[in-house]
């Protein structure tokens, strides 16, 4: 796990304690596991996950600690328009990423662009809107798939 998911798990065990939540069993499981593999996972994935791992959960129990997950504003849906939802990390200083989807193999790719940030928050400030957030899902082919054709 890298240090901006030991960060965030960190910040999610003292969300949850201070919302009254014990640690341990499998929210604690689920919390490790998202933290280590960054998010953009759904709960059926993670369920997978952790049942081919070392702290088996039921499905059931991933999607209880995904809602306080969310409740609590650790974590939040994403739809990649693919009937799925999916689940992202929210860190503390709100950096964030988003997909390029591949219509050819599926392949979700994540990505950062400073430029697009700045331009959705021109486009907020041009409508005088206060954005709480946003998703940028891409569809089209991934660079394995021959996306520069």
């Amino acid at each position: 796990m890298n240090a901006r998911g030991r960060a965030w798990a960190e910040r999610a065990y003292r969300e949850l304690a201070a919302r009254g939540h014990r640690s341990g069993g499998a929210r604690s499981a689920v919390i490790e596991e998202l933290a280590r593999g960054g998010g953009c996972c759904t709960a059926a994935e993670l369920a997978h996950r952790l049942r081919d791992g070392s702290r088996p959960a039921g499905t059931a129990s991933v999607y209880r600690a995904l809602g306080v997950l969310h409740e609590a504003g650790l974590v939040h849906p994403v739809d990649l328009g693919d009937g799925e939802r999916r689940w992202e990390l929210v860190y503390d200083d709100g950096a964030h990423h988003h997909h390029l989807v591949c219509e050819r193999c599926g392949r979700t790719v994540s990505f950062d662009d400073t430029a697009l940030e700045q331009a959705i928050a021109a486009v907020a400030g041009r409508l005088g809107a206060r954005l709480a957030a946003h998703d940028v899902v891409l569809h089209g082919r991934c660079s394995a798939c021959g996306g520069r054709d």
